[in-house]
């Protein structure tokens, strides 16, 4: 992966301490590469709430005159807090209000860049949006994606530690191909390896070595580590936590659902609630 040139990070929340988040940790990214940022800002749409349905008479109009200021005020209060850190910054930035935009449609944004920022909306708790549904062709763009937790500090927008989770696979060797410009500049890579019997064909005699010569000689500061057990997921989970890593690389398989991740179904636990950032390809 170039140098990324252009960032887009995706926003649906009117909470200003998550928007600040997620525009301040592109933005950081933008100043390190003298890259443009592109906020897509995808609105609170009415037919969202399942609850709307229930409305009848005069409760119509007061609940469609009350999403309306809602959302008004939501988009101001964003325009405001953009303004605010691109002049403050310094960086290229444009925002992009997202009018009942789905689908496809939100994904073009992140199409037409070199890497897409984004929330998570695996939150059982967290309200359902156009862009909660939407981020698994988000993530089917064809553009590299982070996952990025509401908490993390923008001050670690670039890595010093980095895990990434290796089975061989083409999903795998495309997100370390796409994280090249965060790798190349981190103090530590861990290349973390379970040979699982369903990956162990693939993996080889020696399991991990090929793919750590490969970063080696990228000038990549590259460490190997076999882990033995059955859940890759909680394995490589646990060995992020234990180096105080703040990124992890993974490919992800292409099916229906994003959360079908190349190590099994308990890395959506990972996806429910990211600790860190996650670099996704597929």
């Amino acid at each position: 992966m170039n140098t990324p040139k252009d960032i887009v990070v995706y926003i649906d929340t009117a909470e200003t301490s998550v928007c600040r988040v997620y525009i301040d940790y592109a933005v950081s990214l933008a100043r390190v590469w003298d890259a443009h940022v592109v906020v897509a800002f995808v609105p609170e749409d009415l037919i969202a709430t399942p609850s709307h349905g229930f409305a009848r008479g005069a409760a119509i109009n007061s609940m469609i005159t009350a999403f309306e200021k809602r959302r008004h005020d939501a988009e101001e209060q964003l325009r405001k807090l953009f303004s605010e850190i691109a002049s403050a910054s310094g960086v290229n930035c444009e925002l992009r209000i997202c009018s009942h935009e789905t689908g496809e449609a939100l994904m073009l944004h992140a199409r037409h860049a070199s890497l897409a920022i984004v929330g998570t909306g695996r939150d059982p708790a967290r309200a359902e949006t156009a862009l909660t549904v939407s981020e698994d062709i988000i993530f089917a763009s064809g553009r590299p994606s982070i996952l990025l937790p509401a908490t993390w500090p923008s001050d670690s927008a670039i890595p010093e530690t980095i895990v990434i989770g290796w089975n061989a696979s083409r999903e795998a060797a495309r997100a370390i191909a796409d994280s090249m410009a965060f790798l190349a500049t981190a103090r530590a890579v861990h290349v973390v390896v379970v040979p699982e019997p369903k990956v162990a064909r693939l993996l080889g005699e020696d399991p991990g070595s090929d793919i750590s010569l490969h970063l080696a000689r990228h000038g990549i500061k590259v460490t190997l580590d076999r882990l033995e057990g059955d859940n890759a997921g909680d394995l490589i989970l646990s060995r992020a936590e234990e180096l105080g890593a703040d990124m992890m690389v993974m490919g992800a398989y292409g099916q229906s659902r994003i959360t079908e991740f190349v190590f099994g179904s308990a890395t959506r636990t990972i996806l429910a609630n990211p600790t860190v950032p996650i670099f996704l390809s597929r």
